[in-house]
């Protein structure tokens, strides 16, 4: 099953991936919807590319197709020290053009919201990972529109970015198409891949039911050409083997495997839940798919991988 687009109603531009990722000089300036906007106000149906959407909800600056040199201000400094964005500072404005803060979030919705889109209900909230950053709205429950999370997406609120002033309108529906397809379940939801825990580290666990045997299968077909069979090339994070960053964070890997890898050439590689858990049963093989380093590792009994665990 292939969902590399979508198509929803209720959005306002009939766009394909090459028109969300046309050149800057071609691309008009976002339109931030006011209070009393119509975001409905076409009822087309509209090809949305989920792919594009799921990396720009993992780092939207980094995605083909964005042009804006957006590097957000650090952190760990006092100084305002970021590059460009609407305040060439690299902070971004909230819906009143008051900038908010980086506090850690780095403007990146998967920080925003955490890698399995529940915000402090998720794998980042104050029961698990606790981010202090995270914000409270669990995005598989919320019930708004298509349109209406375009208005928001695209005009913030008292804390969220207005991130209208630095996507295009294509690229912002392209996000909410993602979020959409995710949350109804026409693409694979995190509950499919992995459980929430409090005792395991990192705070999940990989659901029962993988066929690892049919996920090396899966690997060798989809992965192994780039990151060679055993996945020991192309280090993750300069740290990690595929095998190993499964093994330690398959509840950020399922989002890459669903949607790519923002700015390198790494695609979707599924949009099938099966298939993306039988390749992390998969790489819970330490022997087939073997680490960097004993540092970069997950010790005998780890909870992460439970009974897939090799």
């Amino acid at each position: 099953m292939h969902l590399g687009r979508l198509h929803l109603p209720c959005f306002a531009l009939c766009l394909s991936l090459s028109m969300a990722c046309e050149p800057a000089s071609e691309r008009k300036p976002p339109v931030r919807p006011d209070d009393t906007a119509d975001a409905s106000a076409s009822a087309s149906v509209t090809e949305i590319d989920t792919a594009l959407g799921g990396q720009i909800y993992d780092k939207w600056f980094k995605v083909e197709g964005y042009t804006g040199g957006f590097s957000p201000d650090a952190k760990t400094t006092e100084a305002i020290d970021g590059v460009a964005g609407p305040n060439d500072d690299g902070t971004l404005n909230n819906r009143d053009g008051q900038p908010v803060a980086n506090t850690g979030h780095d403007y990146r919705l998967k920080n925003l919201f955490g890698w399995d889109l529940r915000g402090t209900e998720g794998v980042y909230g104050p029961d698990y990972q606790n981010k202090s950053y995270v914000r409270a709205t669990n995005l598989l429950t919320d019930t708004r529109t298509p349109a209406e999370l375009v208005a928001w997406f695209t005009r913030g609120d008292d804390t969220l970015p207005a991130f209208g002033e630095v996507l295009s309108p294509a690229q912002i529906e392209a996000l909410v198409g993602f979020v959409v397809a995710v949350r109804d379940g026409a693409l694979p939801r995190p509950d499919q891949i992995f459980a929430l825990s409090t005792d395991a580290p990192k705070n999940y666990t990989l659901v029962d039911g993988a066929d690892a045997a049919a996920g090396t299968a899966s690997f060798g077909q989809r992965c192994s050409g780039c990151h060679g069979d055993a996945g020991q090339e192309i280090l993750i994070d300069g740290d990690y083997t595929v095998g190993a960053f499964g093994r330690m964070k398959a509840y950020e890997g399922w989002l890459k495997v669903l949607n790519g890898h923002p700015g390198s050439p790494m695609a979707r590689q599924s949009d099938d839940a099966q298939e993306i858990l039988n390749i992390f049963a998969a790489l819970c093989d330490r022997t087939a798919f073997p680490p960097h380093d004993a540092e970069h590792e997950v010790a005998d009994g780890d909870l992460r991988c439970g009974a897939y665990l090799k």
